[in-house]
């Protein structure tokens, strides 16, 4: 029951669930929401203290430290240097895809992008899991382009996507950001307009790359709260 409580607590950190800074339930709601025991989720909230995951504050709450990215503490497995290679990889397949999909294509294709974006940001107002409609939102643009070549260049790199999505999802205000352009790649795959969508997409990856390796979440910490 430890071991599944604490797995269920990071899991919601990486999701997007629960936001750098967010304080998190009262112990009773959360113990009852979790169905475990107060004794247990005590520990396990220790043990994320200790891991420099949450702060507790007495008098305050407990909350999500802000500088999670930089710790690497929920994403060991990345590396500036795989960081480095994802982004520089999407940023050169992205944004042609974006292209040749507002271009190529079928309307029923450039539907479910727009649905999927929608969806993408009611489940983000909803505090649910997002993390599969997200990569699920590129990997529709990516067959939409209609280039087998360079839609097996995006299937080589979706495990990776997924990976760097958990880290972003620890950098304050990332989750809104990736959300609203999600939105408006769509509203242009939708108008049709190929310049845009690459231009949007271009902006999107870049962004996202330039608060990753651009700031100091990668290389030091920022304060806690």
């Amino acid at each position: 029951m430890f071991e599944s409580t604490l797995a269920t607590l990071e899991e919601r950190i990486r999701n997007g669930i629960w936001r750098p800074g967010d304080r998190l339930p009262p112990l009773q709601k959360l113990s009852e929401e979790l169905n475990v025991g107060i004794s247990t989720l005590r520990e396990v909230l220790r043990i994320l203290e200790s891991r420099n995951v949450i702060a507790i504050e007495q008098g305050r709450g407990t909350f999500i430290r802000t500088d999670l990215a930089a710790t690497h503490v929920l994403t060991p497995e990345l590396t500036e240097t795989s960081l480095q290679e994802l982004f520089e990889a999407r940023r050169l397949l992205e944004p042609e895809l974006a292209y040749l999909a507002a271009q190529r294509g079928f309307m029923d294709e450039i539907r479910d992008i727009d649905r999927v974006a929608k969806e993408m940001s009611r489940l983000i107002e909803g505090r649910q899991n997002f993390d599969q409609v997200d990569v699920r939102f590129h990997h529709l643009i990516a067959r939409a382009a209609h280039n087998d070549m360079l839609f097996r260049m995006f299937q080589s790199i979706e495990t990776q996507f997924h990976q760097g999505r958990s880290f972003t999802n620890m950098i304050p205000g990332m989750i809104e950001k990736a959300a609203h352009y999600h939105l408006i790649i769509a509203a242009a795959l939708c108008q049709r307009n190929a310049e845009q969508a690459r231009s949007l997409m271009q902006s999107h990856v870049e962004d996202m790359r330039s608060y990753v390796l651009g700031s100091t979440y990668v290389s030091e910490g920022t304060a806690k709260r």
